[in-house]
């Protein structure tokens, strides 16, 4: 499956930012060095166990969910009936550490949108694992916002070498969605990817 090439620029930039096996820090974030991904780009902030809000978002997720975005809770993004699911793989990304990547789809006035999102955990000014880095890419621009999303595949991504101070378990994801075959680009400058959920959706643990 080929990747966003937006989402591969995002990884390769916080690939960058690590210091050996630590994860990198919320204060080495250079807007400026960003690029395309910034404005796809959330920064999050963990304030509590299962508590997780936008802290900085950038113009196209204002635009997807039709208001400013600095402080909503990241589960505004998703579906009510997957918010929980959503949030206990978030809450991995943090406590594992883990990257975490969603495959999405919502279904809205406007027809049906797909994207995905890549989580990276991040390190506060204490070296905790409070911050990450969110990206989200939609297979176009969305003209009726707001959007919620629902889960159709989760892949969560153990750090290799980062410390894990608090991990949960892996779940797999049951529910079931009906079947979507997909092929999406990017919301700005469309370049295709290819995105195509499973029938039946699952979560991959990769170690």
């Amino acid at each position: 499956m080929r990747k966003s090439p937006l989402l591969e620029q995002a990884w390769r930039y916080w690939t960058a930012q690590r210091n050996g096996a630590e994860l990198p820090r919320r204060a080495a974030l250079d807007p400026k060095a960003m690029g395309t991904i910034l404005g796809h780009s959330m920064v999050l902030d963990r304030t509590r166990p299962g508590t997780v809000r936008v802290r900085l978002g950038g113009h196209v997720l204002h635009q997807l969910m039709g208001m400013e975005v600095r402080g909503l809770p990241i589960r505004a993004f998703f579906d009510i009936a997957d918010r929980t699911r959503a949030m206990d793989l978030i809450e991995q990304a943090f406590t594992t550490p883990a990257t975490l990547e969603f495959d999405l789809i919502s279904d809205g006035a406007d027809g049906i949108v797909t994207a995905r999102m890549l989580v990276l955990p991040l390190l506060d000014t204490a070296g905790e694992v409070t911050k990450a880095l969110a990206v989200l890419v939609t297979d176009r621009i969305v003209t009726d916002p707001p959007r919620r999303f629902q889960l159709t595949n989760a892949t969560v991504m153990p750090v290799d070498g980062a410390r894990a101070p608090d991990s949960l378990p892996r779940r797999r994801l049951t529910d079931h969605h009906l079947p979507v075959e997909i092929q999406a680009g990017m919301a700005e400058d469309p370049v295709p990817f290819d995105a195509a959920p499973s029938p039946v959706p699952w979560l991959r643990v990769v170690k």
